[in-house]
């Protein structure tokens, strides 16, 4: 059974008064404990996709489900966006605590809950800090603490290391995957970087140019592996997806 399932999804913009379909006929499953990754070029409907998921957009024909629930009805999904989305006025510690404080935790569980989080993802140091005055890897881990400190089952990210210098983007990936295999977590991502696709995505879920739709489900059974980084099986999957977007003619910068 697939924990996230869509099926025929359909979304409309209404643009001076002209309807525009973002996305078309999207179909995709991804199963429980499992990373997929999403990739497209720009303009093709990813961010409108996790919308729906994590609940933002109920406008949309066709089902979607998240372990057999409506997006609007489940409380255990978190979406990190592709700014972090912290915000600059709260510490590090009021940002990670804020979602717990929304859902209204009884505020000693609040302070165990967010002192765990903070250690473990390194920032307990970090947790007068304001935004600002941190790096960019330090505000993502701000921004995965957060999400985390709610233990979601499913976590949904919007390219979320697409701002990180090359190091720290590599540091956040393996964190990422080490997230995933201490948690089991369900992940979906988008991001536009194929090496960083093949890295993480257990289901590699391509999308066409506008209206989006999957046109390729491509299984990665390499996925997981620290070490992947320069073996030969990796390079064969990043060639093998570039050479796709080639014959396809879908115009990214891939």
């Amino acid at each position: 059974m697939s924990y996230v399932s869509i099926k025929s999804l359909q979304v409309d913009f209404i643009q001076k008064k002209h309807k525009i379909t973002v996305l078309q006929s999207v179909n995709l499953a991804l199963a429980q404990g499992k990373i997929g990754v999403i990739i497209g070029p720009s303009g093709c409907g990813k961010s409108t996709l996790l919308n729906v998921l994590s609940g933002l957009n109920l406008d949309y024909r066709g089902q979607v489900l998240i372990d057999k629930n409506p997006p609007h009805r489940t409380r255990e999904t978190a979406l990190i966006l592709q700014d972090y989305g912290l915000l600059p006025w709260k510490t590090v510690w009021d940002n990670v605590c804020l979602g717990l404080q929304i859902r209204k935790v009884p505020k000693k569980d609040i302070i165990t809950k967010t002192e765990k989080i903070l250690k473990r993802l390194g920032l307990l140091t970090l947790a007068k800090r304001y935004p600002t005055q941190l790096s960019g890897g330090q505000r993502q881990r701000v921004a995965i603490a957060r999400s985390l400190v709610l233990e979601p089952k499913l976590l949904l990210m919007d390219e979320p290391f697409s701002s990180l210098d090359a190091l720290t983007r590599e540091e956040m990936q393996n964190l990422l995957l080490q997230i995933w295999k201490e948690t089991n977590l369900t992940i979906l991502l988008i991001t536009h970087n194929i090496e960083e696709a093949v890295f993480l995505g257990q289901k590699i879920f391509i999308m066409s140019p506008c209206p989006g739709t999957i046109i390729q489900e491509v299984n990665n059974e390499i996925a997981g592996d620290y070490d992947l980084r320069g073996k030969m099986g990796f390079l064969e999957m990043c060639n093998y997806l570039r050479s796709f977007f080639q014959r396809r003619e879908i115009k990214c910068n891939y």
